[in-house]
């Protein structure tokens, strides 16, 4: 059993306590960063990183449908369909599959919980589903 010291503060404890919990405790955390996203209807939020009027900080979006490697949702008044691996979990959307059609260079790209929202308006963002 290990004594706590009052002089040393809680995180330098929990500290030491993670680095000492054996590998195999933490490798199922690890492993559903990046597990496979079967088939069924998933909520998610899609952003940009600097905010503006027309290029929203989040949006929420309630209801992705993931179904025979087709990733499908609607979001600011348009439609959303592209590929996804649901075995890895990687997406990909590309302007063609927005409806109506973006004017200039819009999609996201990556694994669904690190997913990254690019347009040409409002420059980098993110997208990610929610398990």
């Amino acid at each position: 059993m290990i004594a706590l010291s009052s002089k040393k503060p809680l995180t330098f404890w929990l500290h030491g306590l993670l680095l000492a919990a054996p590998l195999a405790l933490l490798t199922p955390a690890i492993a559903r960063l990046e597990s496979p996203l079967p088939e069924g209807i998933y909520r998610a939020a899609r952003g940009y990183n600097h905010a503006g009027e027309s290029c929203p900080h989040r949006v929420e979006i309630a209801e992705v449908r993931v179904s025979g490697g087709i990733i499908a949702f609607e979001s600011g008044d348009a439609s959303w369909t592209g590929f996804i691996n649901e075995d890895t979990g990687v997406i990909r959307i590309e302007a063609a599959g927005i409806t109506p059609r973006p004017t200039s260079a819009l999609h996201i790209r990556g694994h669904y919980t690190k997913a990254q929202l690019f347009s040409a308006i409002c420059g980098s963002g993110y997208f990610r589903i929610f398990r």
